[in-house]
């Protein structure tokens, strides 16, 4: 056994048990019972692979680094793809009665854009568990490794690979803009070693989820004139009242 003497909560602390099951992560990595999202392993598992490809600690809220590097990510997914006449400072969209949304990082510089981009910066180990599920969606993941994804799909789908709490606000830049043709999903962590896997874009097409768009406008205005009406009756009761 070793001992490495070094002050708790350090930086030579966290040095020593990066890519370490330690006690407290003994829960975290713990296979599941049954399959879930991330197939019959934990999110857990994740950090730890992601203690192995990445440097730096977890010191900024993905949300608040998602921001400081969308710039930068929109960029590259112009590069990468070549796209041309790009946007990136797009301000917000929305439908023609006003009552829905969205804000895209990344478009196309025309009245109707054809194409978006939607950058994020997550915690490392979610970003490379999604870029590998949508390596395993497109069979370039060997088989061997089937117990960490879900089932693949028999036919592959951008929006599938995408993280499940963004694909309301994928599917809305396309209610939003009846032109939209592709969005780019674009995933950057500049902490990660391999640069491969530090920006990686998942292209959904609207092609593939008509009917999912379809549903998701007529939900969102059927939400949108509820609220509406109601604010509506708010405003009646307090002119009555006056």
């Amino acid at each position: 056994m070793q001992i490495i003497d070094v002050e708790q909560r350090s930086d030579a602390w966290f040095e020593a048990r990066a890519g370490v099951i330690t006690g407290t992560r003994v829960k975290e990595v713990k296979p599941l019972s049954h399959k879930g999202k991330t197939g019959t392993q934990p999110m857990g598992l994740w950090k730890l692979v992601a203690d192995y490809v990445s440097y730096g600690t977890e010191e900024t809220r993905p949300m608040g680094r998602g921001t400081k590097l969308e710039p930068e990510n929109a960029q590259m997914v112009v590069d990468k793809i070549g796209l041309k006449n790009a946007n990136l400072a797009c301000g917000i969209w929305k439908s023609d009665d006003g009552m829905l949304g969205y804000s895209p990082d990344g478009s196309e510089k025309a009245s109707e854009p054809e194409w978006a981009i939607e950058c994020k910066s997550l915690d490392t180990a979610e970003h490379l568990y999604l870029v590998f599920n949508d390596l395993w969606a497109k069979g370039e993941v060997p088989d061997e490794f089937e117990p960490l994804f879900p089932a693949r799909p028999g036919i592959y789908r951008g929006i599938d690979s995408v993280a499940e709490e963004h694909r309301y606000q994928v599917r809305q830049a396309f209610v939003v803009n009846p032109k939209l043709q592709v969005l780019y999903y674009s995933l950057y962590d500049p902490r990660i070693v391999v640069s491969e896997l530090a920006h990686y874009i998942i292209a959904v097409k609207r092609e593939e989820i008509e009917d999912e768009i379809k549903e998701q406008k007529d939900m969102v205005e059927r939400q949108a004139k509820l609220a509406k009406a109601i604010a509506m009756l708010i405003a009646a009761k307090a002119t009555n009242q006056l």
